[in-house]
């Protein structure tokens, strides 16, 4: 007989509705997890559950490809007349789309992801999911992975391609959403360590930072367009909507931890125009695990003609906006060294990160960023045991065949910059309490023409531990 038991259950939102659609307003889905003191939640086990539409200004399914360009038929019946076309109008010359972000899928949707305990403590507060997941998603899963579950978990279909989510994203999608959070990647909590009770808040995205629209070919293509405008914009809707998770039940006379340690993510943004720019932030942790960093042109978010979430190279304006494909498009630029400080010291490495030599494949081409890579692939599972990964040349635009100029609309690399901390113990970071400061330094070739955003996220640990007047949280 198991001294551990299990419970699997399920709770729908505190303001729970049918539906929730985005061109409704601003919504938060709010749970309530509560347990005995015997008792623990097995954080990993939480999925959200939900039916996903994406629809068009009219309110109707989008119709990428023009999958429905025939009307439902009456048995017995003819055919009829063509159905009435559904926005964006399909041309077969430039083939019109609505899409979402092929790497990123539904996680779209959420804004932002809270957990705090019984007396409304944070224990984890995550603002621009997408970009975190975005990056996630490149680095730790395959294309197998994107193949495969990530359809049903992250509501990611076709390996990642940009013109086989268009198509899949035409019909309902039935999901179990896997929260990726740093409490999500820790052990079971004790809900004694929360007083009695932890609080899950997801607040949803607007549409504008979700769709986009354009062309698959001619001479919009790479552009983007105002497609997932028309009609009031493109918007989606979540139903059936409600939380599932597991938990594990001990004997009463089991004894009670006294502390508790859990992952955490804290999340940051800041701004990059000029080829020598150096950003600081305090990460304000006693155990600094990680720091990692994608980027977006500005323009992007929040902008129905652009892709809201990619975690793409840094970007300088077209050099000829009149002209025609590529030179019409933002052009991607190399970052030549990164330095990593702490308190105006290099640190953890005494040298810079030196992108400026490459070696070059037997056809001539440049290959992938080895040094870079290297470090910002290390930053969420450490080098050694990183199995699955979407970068390699095509991706990062270095091989024989890179996917920017394959008739897949504007798919991007996996690119950022980052650094571990815990490298000899994989959870035994860095110190950035008390006022101590995180510096980094990008040379790069940018020319001050575009500014582009910076997503960066500090995976760090925080303890809980029983104090005289109940849990305290320490950083």
């Amino acid at each position: 007989m198991s001294l551990v038991q299990f419970q699997n259950s399920e709770v729908v939102a505190q303001n729970s509705q049918t539906t929730y659609n985005s061109n409704a307003g601003t919504f938060n889905l709010n749970f309530e997890i509560a347990g005995s003191a015997n008792m623990a939640l097995d954080l990993n086990s939480i999925r959200l559950l939900a039916n996903v539409d994406y629809l068009t200004g009219e309110g109707k399914h989008l119709n990428n490809n023009n999958i429905y360009r025939l009307p439902v038929r009456v048995l017995g019946t003819a055919v009829g007349t063509v159905k009435p076309a559904l926005a964006p109008i399909f041309d077969q010359t430039t083939q019109p789309f609505v899409d979402v972000d092929c790497r990123t899928g539904v996680n779209m949707c959420i804004n932002s992801i809270l957990w705090q305990d019984a007396k409304n403590n944070n224990l984890e507060n995550v603002h621009s999911y997408p970009h975190l997941m975005n990056k996630i998603t490149s680095l730790t899963t395959s294309q197998n992975d994107a193949l495969t579950w990530m359809g049903h978990g992250y509501g990611i279909c076709g390996g990642g391609s940009s013109l086989i989510n268009q198509q899949s994203i035409n019909s309902k999608k039935i999901l179990s959403i896997k929260l990726y959070t740093g409490m999500t990647q820790s052990a079971p909590i004790p809900y004694s360590m929360a007083s009695g009770r932890i609080k899950l808040s997801i607040q949803l995205n607007g549409s504008s930072s979700v769709f986009n629209g354009g062309e698959n070919y001619g001479a919009n293509f790479g552009q983007g367009t105002g497609n997932a405008s028309i009609n009031g914009g493109c918007s989606y809707r979540l139903s059936n909507v409600k939380l599932i998770f597991r938990n594990l039940i001990f004997p009463e006379d089991a004894p009670q931890l006294k502390s508790y340690q859990y992952k955490h993510f804290s999340s940051l943004q800041n701004t990059i125009n000029s080829s020598n720019n150096t950003n600081i932030y305090q990460p304000n942790s006693s155990n600094a695990i990680s720091l990692l960093t994608s980027f977006i042109p500005s323009e992007n978010l929040n902008n129905f003609s652009k892709n809201s979430v990619q975690s793409d190279k840094l970007q300088n304006s077209p050099a000829n906006p009149a002209g025609i494909y590529p030179a019409n498009v933002n052009s991607r630029v190399d970052i030549r060294q990164t330095n990593f400080l702490k308190n105006n010291q290099n640190y953890p490495l005494e040298f810079p990160v030196d992108e400026t030599i490459y070696t070059q494949n037997f056809n001539g081409l440049n290959n992938y960023d080895v040094q870079r890579s290297f470090y910002y692939t290390s930053c969420i599972v450490p080098s050694n045991k990183l199995n699955n990964t979407l970068l390699n040349s095509s991706t990062e635009n270095y091989g024989s065949f890179t996917e920017d100029t394959s008739p897949d609309f504007n798919v991007p690399v996996s690119s950022g910059v980052g650094i571990r901390y815990a490298t000899v113990n994989s959870v035994s970071g860095s110190n950035f309490l008390n006022g101590q400061s995180f510096q980094q330094q990008i040379t790069s070739g940018l020319n001050s023409s575009q500014n582009n955003e910076m997503f960066s996220n500090v995976m760090s640990s925080k303890n809980i531990v029983i104090g005289s007047t109940g849990p305290v949280i320490i950083n």
